[in-house]
């Protein structure tokens, strides 16, 4: 998504040192971001394309290594059904780079003949007892989910954004309208499924606080919106321009 506003992708690394699950957390990433040259280009982004592969990766911590292979298998039943091009892998952390409880989930990116992204994820942990007792009556429990139920539950969660339509999935919906909204004054048009209430906030805060207006079109054919706007023509003051 941010190449396709002109961030250059030199520096832009997400590397995960320690995995962490709820309640006592523990996790650590490390992100880097390049730094914008001078401001973000415009973008004219309507076509997802068809779906040519899915990658994933499934993470334990503190449980049993196979709980991995578990969640493969169960989501893979499903998507065999559809597509061959399928690769989820698996990174099982225990000791210190496991974070303090234990839990479990996947992440799963399909990738389209035009270079769209769809992605979606989901997260089980499990509260030790004595951290359960310690805690306030009002806490809610999480629903402990068997692993094979939760790769089913992933796959189908990717179907349902692919299915939706748009070129980014319902998650990233806002962070697209932002950079569409911060990019020159010239006009950006992009596709994306069902406005989420997250993506239509963000709508409503771009109008307020950089003035910039899209333009929203359902279109019926395909069960999808699109928007259009000029940007506000944001550009990075710290830059010197030749």
């Amino acid at each position: 998504m941010l190449k396709r506003f002109g961030v250059p992708l030199e520096g832009l690394e997400l590397k995960i040192v320690n995995r962490g699950a709820p309640p006592l957390g523990g996790g650590e990433i490390i992100l880097g971001v390049p730094i914008v040259p001078t401001s973000l280009t415009a973008a004219h982004w309507v076509d997802e394309g068809m779906v040519k592969s899915i990658r994933g990766v499934t993470f334990s911590t503190r449980v049993s290594p196979q709980i991995g292979s578990r969640m493969i298998y169960a989501a893979r039943g499903i998507f065999n059904r559809f597509i061959p091009d399928v690769h989820i892998f698996t990174d099982h952390r225990s000791g210190p780079s496991g974070g303090r409880s234990p839990g479990y989930g996947v992440s799963l990116v399909a990738e389209t003949t035009t270079g769209c992204l769809i992605s979606t994820d989901i997260a089980i942990s499990h509260p030790k007892p004595e951290d359960m007792d310690t805690m306030e009556d009002s806490y809610e429990k999480p629903e402990m989910l068997p692993p094979e139920d939760v790769g089913v539950q992933v796959a189908s969660m990717l179907l349902g954004e692919i299915e939706q339509g748009g070129v980014v999935d319902s998650t990233h919906q806002g962070l697209l309208f932002l950079l569409c909204a911060l990019g020159p004054p010239d006009v950006s048009k992009v596709r994306v499924g069902k406005l989420t209430p997250y993506g239509i906030e963000t709508l409503r805060n771009i109008r307020d606080f950089l003035d910039v207006k899209f333009v929203i079109k359902p279109d019926p054919t395909t069960n999808t919106v699109i928007l259009k706007c000029v940007g506000c023509g944001m550009k990075n003051l710290s830059r010197k321009v030749a």
